[in-house]
């Protein structure tokens, strides 16, 4: 049942993905449309900067890297847990994949809560 479960998660995620990549794509690959301004001031590092500052991008950002985590992760674990292998290294295998996703999500989520709160100009 619990691996019903996850796989059904798994799958669920993905249209998650979908949406919340297309709009990153939307927001940061066509910000000249959106935001009236030329290439090259969209990919300037301080429009970068304040563009992270909106509440709605923190949370599609903490949002994507927990959907796609799960996704990788989830499929990276099964794939490993296909091999051979005794009861108790599959349980190291499942804890390793949870700590490591852990520490990605906990790493992306301070990265993006300093772009969050980085003060613009410096």
């Amino acid at each position: 049942m619990r691996e019903t479960r996850l796989w059904s998660w798994h799958l669920l995620v993905i249209p998650i993905i979908i949406v919340l990549l297309g709009l990153h794509f939307a927001i940061m690959h066509y910000a000249p449309v959106f935001y009236g301004v030329s290439v090259e001031e969209a990919r300037n590092f301080e429009a970068m900067i304040e563009r992270g500052k909106s509440v709605a991008q923190l949370v599609l950002y903490i949002l994507l890297l927990a959907a796609a985590l799960y996704h990788g992760l989830y499929g990276l674990r099964g794939i490993i847990r296909e091999l051979p292998m005794t009861p108790a290294l599959g349980k190291i295998v499942d804890i390793t994949v949870i700590c490591v996703g852990l520490f990605i999500f906990a790493f992306g989520t301070y990265v993006t809560w300093w772009t969050f709160s980085y003060p613009v100009g410096g």
